[in-house]
Parts: C-alpha cells; sequence; structure tokens
C-alpha cells in the first residue's frame, strides 16, 4: 500500500505540519526499493512473529565500539541473535527476540503474511497482511520513535486492507526500539530497551469503499498527468 499511501499524505499534506515533496510519490513509483537498516531490523523482528522459528545464529555478550563528540566510546552488549536480511546482518537481543515470540503465541490461530489483489476496475490493488485473526487484521510496526496516531488513524492502508480482506477490524500493533541511533547501532539493537505500546485501533465505517475508490481515481489520474501509467502497467498498486 506504500505507493497510494504516499500519495495521499502527498495530496493531502495540507493535515500534516510538515511538508512532503511531490518528488517523493514518483520516486516509489519509478524507483526500486532499497531497505536500510530501519527496515531490516523491522524484517528480522516480523521473521520472528511470523515463523516462531526463523534461522539465525547465536551471538555472545560482547563490546560495541561508536563515536560520540568525536571520541570512540565502548559499552558492553548483552548476547543475542544474528539475522541474515537481504545479505544484511541484523542482531537482537534475546529479550527482543522473546518480545516477538510473546506476540506471536498470543494469536495462535492468525495466519502470517496473506497477500490478496482486488480488481477495483481501472485498476488491481494488491495489499499483504502481516496477520489476519478471524476477522481482524493486525500490522505490525517497528518504531524508532514516539509515533504519531494520527498518521495509522488517517492511513489509507487499514481502508484498503479491510475491502480487500473483508476485514472489520484493524490493529496497529507498534514495538519501539526506544533510544535507536543509527549512526551508533547500525543494525545491532542488542541493549535497546523493545517498548510494545497499545495497539492503534481502526473499525469499518459506512463509505469506506467510495472512499477508497475516490482516492484510487485521484491517484491513477495525478499518474496519467504526469505519464507514469507506464510504471505501473501490469503491475498491481500497492
Amino acid at each position: 500500500m506504500t505507493q497510494i499511501e504516499t500519495f495521499r499524505r502527498w495530496f493531502r499534506q495540507s493535515e500534516f505540519d510538515y511538508e512532503i515533496p511531490e518528488q517523493s510519490v514518483i520516486d516509489c513509483i519509478t524507483q526500486k526499493f532499497v531497505g536500510n537498516d530501519y527496515t531490516r531490523i523491522g524484517t528480522a523482528f516480523h521473521s520472528i512473529v511470523e515463523t516462531g522459528q526463523p534461522y539465525c545464529v547465536k551471538v555472545p555478550a560482547g563490546i560495541r565500539t561508536f563515536m560520540f563528540r568525536g571520541k570512540p566510546v565502548e559499552e558492553q552488549v548483552p548476547c543475542g541473535r544474528k539475522f541474515d536480511i537481504e545479505g544484511h546482518e541484523v542482531t537482537l537481543d534475546v529479550p527482543q527476540c522473546k518480545v516477538a515470540l510473546e506476540y506471536r503465541a498470543e494469536h495462535p490461530q492468525a495466519f502470517h503474511e496473506i497477500r490478496e489483489y482486488m480488481d477495483f476496475g481501472d485498476a488491481v490493488v494488491t495489499g499483504c497482511a502481516d496477520m489476519i485473526d478471524g476477522l481482524e487484521i493486525r500490522d505490525i510496526k517497528t518504531k524508532y520513535s514516539v509515533p504519531n496516531d494520527k498518521d495509522y488513524a488517517d492511513s489509507c492502508q487499514w481502508r484498503f486492507y479491510m475491502q480487500l480482506f473483508g476485514a472489520d477490524v484493524f490493529h496497529f500493533d507498534l514495538f519501539i526500539f526506544d533510544g535507536y541511533n543509527p549512526d551508533k547501532h547500525g543494525g545491532d539493537v542488542r541493549g535497546i530497551p523493545l517498548t510494545r505500546r497499545e495497539p492503534i485501533t481502526v473499525y469499518r465505517y459506512p463509505g469506506l469503499e467510495q472512499d477508497n475508490l475516490n482516492l484510487l481515481h485521484e491517484f491513477l489520474q495525478w499518474a496519467e498527468d504526469r505519464d507514469l501509467v507506464k510504471y505501473l502497467t501490469n503491475k498491481s498498486i500497492s
């Protein structure tokens, strides 16, 4: 749902207190997605929730070295588990892994990583749900600062997912690596407190399908006006 959501945030950016460049929407459509430490850490966490036993390697406790005010600083880091994410190393500590396992155990009957497609007439829209638990969808978000609840409540992701999967309730489950610094930690988040927030829950409402259709038409018209439809042809819009 990245393409449509990125467009929505730009198209309706008067709702935000920061500027969103149109180029970010164009890049989302025309450029191949390239992961970073943020997304790879999230992928490692997801893999634990999805499988319960993803392939990983035990890592002993050790020392982390980083620069602070121009000088090298060392700190102890606990033992953990190292994951290979697209050729990049991601390391979580044992308590962080347990957070993912405990969350998985709360939903023993859930289906994981389910993709669905729907033909809206002018385009086929696709989305992949992290978890389907009965008539409820759960979406896992690993965050690195305190999130803005409004960003999730206003997003189009849950609206399209409810229509795609026939769900009535959607939960954003937020897990925050409190104090993460990309320059200091990179892909090794051992020792960082992992806090689980109360979920942000949204519900199906009358007119949801029409709201989705209106937004999709706005997106397609914008793409046509900027000669971007060729990047969407023969591909499902997400």
